[in-house]
Order: C-alpha cells, then sequence, then structure tokens
C-alpha cells in the first residue's frame, strides 16, 4: 500500500514559531482553511485517494484528519505511533530561547538530533521506534493508499530514514509547511 503523509494545519504556537512537540496544541483558522485545502487535494487524486486515514492523537493532527475524512466519507483512525515527538522541557520556546536557556543541551542536540533526547523529552530514534515500524505495516497491508496525519518531526524522521538522510541533514533538504503532503518514496 502506498503511504502518503500530511503534516496537520497550523495552530497559534507554529503561527509564533514555538516548539509544540506532545504539547496538544490546537488548530487555528487558518489551520481549519489548510485541513479543509488538503482535503480538497486529495479529492482530486481520485482513484490515487486514500482508502485509510490514520491520525496521531493530538488535537491539532486528529482535527486534520476529522476534516479530511469528513470531505472524503473516511472515518481516521487514532495511532498514537504517530505522534509527535516530545521536546520535554524545551516546549512552547522558540529555537532561539531553547538555545539562550539550555546553551550545553542545545548544542548537544544540534551536534547528534537522532539519539540526543531535550530534557525530559525523546530522541529521533525514540520516536521512529514507533512511527517506523507503524507505517512499515502499512506498506504491507491490503488496499491502494494509507493518509497518516501527523507532524513535522515525525514527517521528517520518516523521509529521512526512507532517504538514508541523518536528520541534521534533512533539515537542509526538506522543507514541511502544515498542510504539507508528501508520499513516502516519492522524493528518491
Amino acid at each position: 500500500m502506498r503511504v502518503l503523509l500530511a503534516r496537520h494545519g497550523e495552530t497559534d504556537w507554529n503561527a509564533a514559531a514555538r516548539i509544540q512537540g506532545a504539547s496538544d496544541i490546537p488548530l487555528n483558522a487558518r489551520g481549519e482553511r489548510q485541513a479543509y485545502e488538503l482535503g480538497a487535494k486529495l479529492i482530486d487524486m481520485g482513484g490515487a485517494a486514500p482508502d485509510y486515514i490514520y491520525a496521531s492523537p493530538l488535537g491539532r493532527a486528529a482535527r486534520t484528519a476529522e476534516i479530511i475524512g469528513g470531505m472524503m466519507g473516511i472515518r481516521p483512525i487514532i495511532a498514537p505511533a504517530l505522534r509527535e515527538l516530545s521536546f520535554g522541557e524545551w516546549e512552547g520556546c522558540t529555537w532561539e530561547e531553547i538555545g539562550e536557556r539550555w546553551p550545553r543541551e542545545f548544542a548537544a542536540y544540534t551536534a547528534d538530533r537522532e539519539s540526543y533526547a531535550p530534557p525530559g523529552g525523546e530522541s529521533y530514534a525514540d520516536m521512529l521506534s514507533r512511527a517506523g515500524p507503524f507505517v512499515d505495516s502499512l506498506r504491507r497491508a491490503e488496499g491502494t493508499a494509507a493518509l497518516c496525519v501527523c507532524h513535522s518531526a515525525v514527517m521528517r524522521g520518516l523521509l529521512a530514514r526512507e532517504q538514508g538522510l541523518g536528520v541534521a541533514e534533512s533539515y537542509r533538504r526538506l522543507r514541511l509547511p502544515n498542510g504539507a503532503l508528501v508520499e513516502l518514496g516519492s522524493l528518491d
């Protein structure tokens, strides 16, 4: 089965460049519009549109999936494996604030995003240990396509794994704005 990844619509913290991680921040009005735009894009795919919709349990992704599912007549399935990477104590801060308040920890994170976990958070490797097997199981399942509505770090980690990139390199190569839609395997 083909696997499509979609990033949830915008939240107020996205608009303010604040790290959300596992914090449950709702969509703002622009984010709701982005979810409807994603739904319209998927409907336009016709026979290539997904048969299934899975969503992170965080409200911003679940609501995005609910809007898309309502437009397509598909009931989304909550998939805890798609939950965003936890940034622990850094959640609610901007990257600049993190660098100022946790200079040593931020330097360690910047040097090794794959295995370093922010204070009280998880590493990309931790997140991929749950998201990777879930997505791999979808690829082996019956059906045309599945849509996974998730988050930027989850998408980045899965796409980096797929392309053999380090996470740091993926930040230079991949742009994943709110409402982004990509297919695993399509960026090779």
